[in-house]
């Protein structure tokens, strides 16, 4: 595993995050006799040794390596040639299981530029590269363990379903007005089905799956025309022909997914239709550019604008419920919204809980900021870091009751961290990566 280890070090050589704000005790004498019982405990246990500090495993890695995470696996792929070529280069993606760390298997995929995107499935791993300077993209699929290529396929990767064996790609070419969706056969790299995406149209996911993998694409045209395609098959399984907006014709289609409906519109209003057979659903007068609609939003479409600010509306009538101008983001916790404030000055509440039919503030986390996705428990991973520092403090925060529970510090790393499944993995300051278990140190 190589010789370097990242020290997560003594808790007491620099300042733990404040935990919150405990409410005032009605019984003050049975208090006090807690802390009385806490002091004489220490005293009888002043002698046993303090556990040492939680360490990580360390994998090992060079600058210029690049790092991919998902729920189960952690992906190392070595650095580029350092002078740019468009010749092939041999790129070596070493697969780790989450959370142990154990090697899994060390893959050589041949590719002609950046890799930007590995995943894999079965013993098959995936990886999708820049093939030149231009723009155009590419998938090589490669047998785990081996550098045996079984295809590849000129499109980006976008999703994989294992159990289905079909792994969903889209070509974007620097020709304009050339951009195709596949459906392509996870074990061969043979076309399921393609859609060609008209010129004057727009492509989009719908009814995404427990795993990510969408189950639909929705494609709209400037005069109105709808069509929804199962991603699986390939088979359109509604069409409709809707009022268009004016503005599609000179702003571009404006369509969006949002559960169970496809939300259409402009500055004239939102227009949502039924993804099943695209039967209208519902009309409002909310205006729908410049705007994009946040996936999984406990149960509401919320609008937020792309420079901040958030309309939340019913999805079943397209009632108007609250708006702000505070959120920017949020992700569905057990039925509450987890959502960040605006950044610098004007951040009041960074990291905060509200109540997705009224938006009504249920508390917030002060200064830490969330990432990877929502636990089994329900609580989520909060990090928090200083500005120039190379320690950053993880704990769990829960959301409904607001409370931060601090699990330890990760040392000697550069900020790049990422949650998975009982593990957090961060980049270190020397280029390696460390794996920190989700247990308190």
């Amino acid at each position: 595993m190589g010789d370097v280890v990242i020290d997560l070090g003594e808790l007491r050589h620099e300042e733990q995050p404040a935990p919150v704000p405990a409410r005032a005790s009605p019984h003050p004498y049975r208090a006090a006799l807690c802390v009385a019982a806490v002091v004489l405990l220490a005293l009888v246990t002043g002698s046993v040794p303090r556990a040492e500090p939680v360490r990580p495993m360390v994998v090992p890695a060079r600058l210029g390596d690049s790092m991919f995470v998902e729920r189960d696996r952690l992906y190392v792929v070595d650095a580029p040639p350092t002078q740019p070529t468009t010749s092939v280069q041999s790129r070596v993606i070493s697969t780790y299981a989450l959370p142990g760390g154990a090697l899994l298997s060390r893959t050589t995929a041949a590719v002609t530029g950046a890799v930007f995107d590995v995943t894999s499935a079965g013993n098959t791993v995936l990886v999708s590269y820049q093939v030149d300077t231009v723009g155009a993209e590419a998938t090589v699929a490669v047998a785990a363990g081996t550098d045996h290529a079984l295809w590849r396929v000129p499109a980006r990767l976008l999703s994989v379903s294992p159990a289905d064996g079909v792994v969903l790609l889209r070509e974007n070419s620097p020709q304009f007005g050339k951009l195709n969706w596949y459906g392509v056969d996870l074990a061969t790299g043979r076309n399921r089905w393609i859609l060609r995406q008209p010129v004057l149209g727009y492509t989009t996911e719908a009814g995404n799956d427990a795993d990510g993998f969408p189950s639909r694409l929705v494609t709209a045209t400037v005069d109105g025309h709808l069509e929804v395609r199962d991603t699986v098959s390939g088979r359109i399984t509604a069409t409709a022909d809707v009022p268009a907006p004016p503005s599609w014709s000179r702003r571009g289609i404006t369509v969006w997914a949002a559960g169970d409906i496809v939300l259409l519109g402009g500055f004239g209003g939102v227009t949502a239709y039924a993804l099943t057979d695209l039967g209208k659903r519902w009309t409002s007068s909310l205006d729908l550019s410049g705007r994009w609609v946040q996936p999984g939003c406990a149960g509401a479409v919320c609008l937020f604008g792309y420079r901040g600010g958030v309309q939340v509306i019913d999805p079943l009538t397209g009632a108007f419920r609250w708006s702000s101008t505070r959120w920017t983001s949020a992700v569905d916790v057990g039925g509450l919204l987890l959502v960040t404030g605006r950044e610098g000055l004007e951040a009041r509440y960074p990291l905060a809980v509200v109540d997705p039919r009224t938006g009504e503030l249920h508390g917030d986390f002060g200064m830490w900021r969330s990432v990877g996705q929502v636990r089994a428990d329900g609580t989520v991973v909060g990090l928090r870091q200083r500005i120039g520092d190379d320690v950053v403090w993880y704990a769990l925060l829960d959301p409904r009751t607001l409370a931060v529970r601090v699990l330890g510090r990760a040392s000697r790393v550069s900020g790049d961290c990422q949650a998975a499944t009982g593990v957090l993995v961060c980049r270190g300051i020397d280029a390696s990566v460390a794996i920190w278990p989700l247990t308190e140190s």
